[in-house]
């Protein structure tokens, strides 16, 4: 279960940025994991407490599987460039930024730190796999959490490939982080600030940008250029390990500035901030329990560079690199690469 921000469409993100979309929306994700073998008419239900505002219960449907990876098309030599810089502060510190070429990775030749990058990659694990499984949303039922809805109450899943589970869950919704941009100095660096969450265990910041001539621009909050995957959940226990490294704010931080390095090669992009959460663990019994539940905390929030009032989200898509223009703007960025 995730509050906070959300995954909306390119049409979503229009909607946010021109004022006609509500500010904040609460997602909510669930998944079903079984060892027993799912039956040839699986059935499994989510029962909601009723201060959810979304009916008796959400239904656990496996999505389809995957179709065949169509015929390989003639390999095209990748182009383009990432600058890659990090840290929080007026300015970047010396040995940024990392550049990436793509056509020279597809060479085999690695800039120093992009294997950093790579190795420290961490993603909540989807159990897709197992023999019996179910989520929601799915292809039958995806409705919109009501802004008033509420998580606390009785949960329970029924199904025939599981056991019935039965948690009562007293945490609600984090609260959004209103991220924003609080002042540009003289240097061209940004002052953000946000409303720090009660239960957050720490943040983590990333913008996502380009310029003229077609690089793509990626900052991070972090001290390091290993922040490539920062913006999902972590469990509590990693989140205080990375703060111990730099690689995430504490949870008493409620600013950073965004170095006018970043600014200056990127004057238009996409900031984005998480801020993670608590997890709450449920079992069965204390010893080899029959079934066990994981309840995971998120908020994010986003606003565009050089557009302060722009809205609320966290928008996430893909798109092509932009090609070289006369002119650069918004539109150069949605139409840009922003990882999900």
């Amino acid at each position: 279960m995730t509050g906070g921000g959300g995954r909306p469409s390119m049409s979503q993100m229009m909607g946010m940025m021109s004022g006609s979309a509500p500010p904040v929306t609460h997602t909510l994700e669930l998944r079903l994991a079984s060892r027993t073998k799912a039956p040839a008419a699986p059935k499994a239900d989510h029962l909601i407490p009723p201060g959810l505002q979304m009916g008796p219960s959400l239904p656990l449907i496996a999505p389809d599987r995957p179709k065949p990876e169509p015929t390989a098309m003639p390999y095209e030599k990748p182009k383009g460039r990432m600058l890659v810089y990090w840290g929080c502060g007026e300015h970047v510190a010396a040995g940024q930024p990392t550049v990436i070429d793509f056509s020279k990775v597809a060479a085999g030749q690695i800039p120093p730190g992009m294997a950093a990058m790579s190795s420290f990659a961490r993603y909540s694990a989807v159990p897709r796999t197992a023999p019996g499984y179910g989520e929601w949303p799915n292809k039958v039922d995806r409705k919109q959490v009501p802004p008033g809805g509420s998580l606390i109450g009785v949960h329970k899943v029924e199904g025939n490939y599981s056991p019935p589970i039965a948690f009562t869950l007293g945490q609600d919704w984090m609260p959004n982080l209103n991220l924003r941009q609080i002042a540009a100095l003289p240097s061209g660096a940004v002052r953000m600030g946000w409303t720090p969450a009660p239960t957050a265990t720490g943040y983590a910041l990333a913008m996502f940008g380009a310029n003229q001539s077609g690089d793509v621009v990626i900052w991070s909050s972090s001290k390091s250029a290993a922040t490539a995957a920062l913006l999902d959940y972590l469990p509590p226990s990693e989140v205080k390990r990375l703060i111990g490294t730099g690689h995430v704010l504490p949870p008493t931080t409620t600013e950073c500035t965004l170095p006018a390095e970043v600014v200056q090669a990127s004057p238009a992009g996409m900031i984005m901030e998480i801020g993670y959460g608590p997890e709450a663990y449920f079992a069965e019994s204390p010893k080899a329990p029959k079934w066990t539940a994981r309840v995971r905390f998120k908020t994010v929030s986003s606003t565009m560079l050089g557009m302060p009032d722009m809205g609320e989200g966290a928008p996430q898509g893909q798109g092509q690199q932009p090609k070289k223009k006369k002119k650069f703007g918004i539109g150069d960025i949605l139409g840009g690469a922003i990882p999900h």
